[in-house]
């Protein structure tokens, strides 16, 4: 792993260490695969679940959380989908430790209920606040590759590039308050990783002078 998180998070670490979740993916499955079945159980539960600010705001607070049970999928593909969850979530912990990773989620999470409390947008998918994860895992490790469909090596940085156009393309269809949101939920991932990025493109454009 050659990219180090910024200094001031290297000091909460050590300052608040204990406060991390350890087996915060099996958590995160548990929860998902529970949000599977009960859509299985009554599709209902689905608006059960959901982050609605009204409907917060009126009281039912539990939903600040409950969205993050909503998967993905809700068919056969669903094994894949907290597979691949809980392997990005152990990956990342292996990499920070239960403070880090645990910092590195709440922070996406409580940006995505903030930005929906004072926007109004309803959040009905986990994916988003999921693919910062894998984001992540690509920045700490962009040249290990993955099977895809079980039999094609992949490196991380391309799955990711191509997942990044995904965003970028959902944006573009978007309104202003789902592209801002979309913005928001990945400011975690600016957080960590940003000032890395902006220390190699500086580095980059000046080996760039330096041979021209």
């Amino acid at each position: 792993m050659s990219i180090q998180t910024p200094r001031f998070i290297d000091n909460l670490e050590r300052r608040y260490h204990k406060l991390g979740i350890e087996n915060l993916g099996l958590i995160l499955v548990v929860m998902q695969a529970f949000g599977f079945l009960a859509y299985q159980i009554s599709p209902m539960a689905k608006l059960k679940f959901m982050l609605i600010p009204e409907l917060v705001l009126r009281g039912e607070v539990w939903r600040i959380v409950t969205f993050i049970a909503l998967p993905l999928n809700h068919d056969f593909w669903i094994i894949i989908v907290l597979f691949f969850l809980y392997s990005i979530m152990q990956i990342i912990e292996q990499a920070w430790g239960p403070f880090k990773t645990t910092l590195y989620f709440l922070v996406g999470l409580i940006l995505s209920v903030a930005y929906s409390l004072a926007t109004g947008l309803a959040i009905d998918t986990f994916m988003p606040l999921e693919m910062s994860l894998f984001f992540a895992v690509a920045a700490l490790y962009p040249t290990t590759e993955v099977l895809l469909f079980f039999f094609i090596p992949v490196p991380m940085w391309i799955l990711a590039a191509f997942q990044a156009l995904i965003v970028i393309y959902l944006m573009i269809i978007s309104d202003w308050i789902q592209r801002g949101y979309y913005l928001v939920v990945y400011m975690n991932y600016f957080l960590f990783f940003g000032t890395e990025h902006l220390y190699q493109l500086k580095t980059w454009l000046r080996r760039r002078n330096w041979r021209a």
